[in-house]
């Protein structure tokens, strides 16, 4: 009888391999290799059927010796570990799509919303009307964003509103522990706090849906009225296959209870180090997810120049593969964003269902923000949390550029890891806007509707994310005026930096609009010329910086407002031991004058030859940038410098003798998506951090009374300062130039009290904030107060918050 049973089973083993397809399964590199080098071991596996596994498929495992493991719940996917015997069997058993290591993947590490055109979608009238009356935020479109975590007691990211589920799969964390039976996977989910090793996911997680609730609504997500659905896969030591397919498993299961819509995913690794498989478990899965309607977003990688560079899971044809670029100037493209083999020789839309054997682009589909991004900061340990601290890593010091009240909550960063979430949030509005859209769609619209760039596909794909204009192609609205120019001008007489308008932090005096950088050969001098939004409204403490690098060597002007006069001075970036950045002041330029709106320094060619140690006359200066900084008081350091706005721009010449009048820029017109002009990839400069300086807290005195504007137009400013134990009252003057007025005041120490009241220019009382706010109407134009008061037992930063207009 036992003989009769061990015939029967066989011949059922042997019926059940010759059903099924004859394709033999795709074999992963890694996982030979680790077979081979310990055979007798059992080793991580991940198994992809061609169809659900089925009862008589567990039951060949176990004849196999394979007694156990995890199953997922919609991928074809069994989580095990094999021997050499049990592998050799597998490789060539039909039925079996592919078989994978268990690797393990890095995380991409290394002001944007106006610079993709976001603010500009926010106040079109027609958008709004074709939406049901409200702004396009995302609302409601579920996000599965796979990472390290997302710290859900973050202000930004609330567990329940904003993020609505949060899950951790504690069986990828030891997937040599595998059950005795093939059991489905457990997750453990409504977890606060699941970005317990990283930062990285609370980060991105901020980028795409941060509601800004901590600061005011400044660092604000691209889309934060979208559902985040955090899924963990790992840490800032990488994330793993087996954590990975669990993940997007779980978003499948979800998809209709969360409205998922769109899957973020900011990891991975090269086409050198893993080739594209449309038969790996992690592409398998993805197209599942395209073919199911969520549009899948992919980090193209923070691999930079070369050959097989590109991560391998973003160039499937079903994702989107985003590379990174500066969030002003002229966007150019980071040095570490992943380039492309070529331009393109597959196809971006696959169908529906994908042709999974449809041919890839080895290319980035976009381009978007990712250098020096502000975003949420995890309570928890890891690199992204402390990243922001040493601006060798991401080009920005926090101490210098995030308000001493935010510092809990924000940090710095930059990698694709962060570009990626930003176009995932864009696709979020897409399909709030338009949920009918297929992937193949929101991938054609967003190619289209880019922002043109003087770049290769393999570098930038079919240029800058445009938000506004995507949103508007997906309401089948007309196209509007791209957000940025993002050529470089071929007259000499533009100018160098052109900054998009309203996105600083402080007042309108800080607005950077343009920078121009001219040799003027009669005088022998380089006359810099910085234009802001409104100098009428500056104040004491502020200052204005222009660079450019001659050769290996940053030069900088400089404009210094203190209680008592206006100074100009000049110097060169240096290098302290620590290799830290250093702004050495070299002595007074040869002239500044403030003129309207303009800062107008001359500077003569022979301070600048002794500054650089050789004659540049006949060169090109490369690297433009200007910054505007406030000093911000502090009990505890005296005061530092904040970067309140920042820009870069192009090249100039020191040749000849252009005009000194700039020709006035072009209004920018509706760009059709064209071929990019094949040009070298230059690599960015990382922005010039100065040290902060330390001062006494200053009062500020009050500022003159503007010329009345016309009543047209919304804009904000945001005043910082520091209530001292014993202080009990702050004043901050500032100019009305609107009849409508919204403030509302944020601080760290919450439990600190603070009032904010509002002044007219004779100090009379004239409102007082209820639940920290203020909301006027029909206020005349002058000269204004905010007064903070409170009788506080520690030092307390605190923020304004200040909108005037409609």
């Amino acid at each position: 009888m036992k003989t009769l049973f061990s015939i029967i089973f066989l011949l059922l083993i042997l019926t059940i391999g010759e059903a099924t397809a004859l394709a033999a399964p795709s074999v992963d590199r890694l996982l030979q290799e680790q077979i081979t080098a310990a055979p007798l071991e059992s080793k991580p596996v991940v198994i992809t059927f061609d169809h659900k596994p089925t009862n008589a498929d567990f039951l060949f495992l176990k004849s196999l010796g394979i007694m156990g493991g995890q199953v997922l719940r919609e991928l074809p996917i069994i989580l095990t570990k094999i021997n050499a015997n049990q592998f050799n069997v597998l490789k060539t058993k039909s039925g079996i799509r592919s078989l994978y290591a268990n690797h393990i993947f890095r995380a991409f590490d290394s002001q944007s919303n106006k610079f993709i055109g976001v603010s500009k979608l926010e106040t079109d009238s027609e958008v709004t009307t074709r939406n049901g009356g409200l702004p396009v935020s995302g609302k409601n479109i579920g996000v599965a964003y796979v990472d390290t975590g997302i710290d859900a007691t973050h202000p930004d990211l609330k567990l329940g509103e904003n993020v609505v589920q949060n899950v951790i799969f504690p069986t990828a964390e030891v997937p040599l522990n595998l059950p005795p039976e093939f059991i489905p996977i457990l997750p453990v989910e409504n977890q606060p706090m699941t970005d317990i090793e990283g930062g990285h996911g609370t980060f991105g997680a901020g980028v795409l849906a941060g509601t800004g609730a901590a600061s005011g609504g400044f660092y604000r997500g691209v889309a934060p009225n979208a559902k985040l659905v955090g899924l963990t896969a790992g840490n800032d030591a990488g994330l793993s296959t087996f954590a990975i397919v669990q993940a997007l498993d779980y978003a499948l299961v979800t998809q209709f209870l969360y409205n998922i819509r769109v899957c973020n995913n900011s990891y991975g690794t090269t086409l050198a180090d893993y080739p594209y498989d449309p038969l790996d478990p992690i592409n398998t899965a993805t197209r599942m997810m395209h073919d199911r309607n969520i549009t899948v977003v992919f980090a193209a990688g923070n691999d930079g120049e070369g050959t097989d560079k590109i991560n391998p899971f973003s160039v499937a044809p079903w994702v989107i593969s985003v590379a990174a670029g500066e969030k002003q100037g002229l966007g150019t493209p980071a040095g570490f964003s992943s380039r492309g083999n070529d331009n393109g020789t597959g196809t971006d839309t696959p169908g529906q269902p994908a042709d999974e054997f449809a041919s890839p682009n080895l290319r980035p589909d976009i381009i978007g923000s990712g250098v020096d991004m502000k975003s949420t900061r995890s309570k928890g340990p890891g690199v992204t949390n402390i990243a922001g601290t040493i601006p060798l890593f991401v080009g920005a010091n926090d101490l210098s550029t995030i308000p001493p009240a935010f510092l809990p909550f924000y940090t710095t960063s930059q990698g694709t890891s962060f570009s990626t979430p930003q176009v995932s949030g864009v696709v979020a509005m897409m399909l709030e806007a338009n949920p009918l859209l297929t992937p193949d769609q929101v991938v054609t619209i967003l190619r289209q509707q880019a922002t043109p760039m003087p770049y290769e596909e393999r570098v930038v794909g079919a240029g800058y994310v445009d938000a506004h204009n995507a949103v508007r192609a997906a309401l089948n609205l007309a196209a509007v005026p791209h957000p940025a120019n993002l050529f470089p001008s071929n007259d000499p007489n533009a100018p160098q930096i052109v900054d998009p308008t309203d996105d600083q932090l402080g007042t309108t005096a800080q607005d950077i609009r343009q920078g121009r950088f001219v040799y003027d050969a009669a005088s022998n001098q380089v006359i810099y010329t910085l234009t802001l939004a409104d100098l009428s409204v500056r104040t004491p403490n502020m200052r204005w910086t222009m660079t450019s690098k001659f050769g290996a060597t940053d030069v900088f002007v400089t404009a210094s407002v203190d209680e008592t006069a206006t100074t100009y001075k000049y110097g060169k970036i240096t290098y302290l031991a620590t290799g830290t950045r250093n702004q050495q002041t070299l002595g007074a330029v040869d002239s500044g004058v403030i003129q309207d709106n303009q800062i107008i320094i001359h500077l003569g060619l022979d301070k600048i030859n002794a500054a650089v140690g050789t004659n540049v006359l006949g060169t090109t200066s490369t690297g433009t940038k200007a910054q505007s900084q406030i000093l911000i008081g502090s009990s505890l350091s005296g005061g530092l410098l904040l970067n309140s706005d920042a820009a870069s721009g192009s090249d100039f010449a020191l040749n000849g003798q252009p005009n000194p009048e700039p020709t006035p820029t072009p209004t920018l017109t509706p760009t059709p998506t064209v071929t990019p002009t094949p040009t070298p990839t230059p690599e960015p400069t990382p922005t010039p951090t100065p040290e902060p300086t330390p001062t006494p807290t200053p009062q500020p005195t009050p500022t003159p009374t503007p010329t009345p504007v016309n009543e047209t137009g919304k804009f904000e400013e945001r005043y910082s300062g520091t209530m001292n134990t014993g202080q009990n009252i702050s004043e901050i003057a500032f100019s009305v130039r609107r009849s409508t007025l919204d403030a509302q005041i944020n601080q760290n120490y919450g439990n600190q009290e603070l009032v904010l009241e509002l002044l007219d220019g004779n100090r009379n009382l004239i409102a007082t904030a209820v639940n920290k706010k203020i909301a006027l109407n029909g206020l005349s134009n002058g000269t204004y107060y905010y007064r903070v008061r409170g009788n506080t037992n520690r030092a307390v930063d605190f923020t304004i918050k200040s909108s005037q207009g409609r």
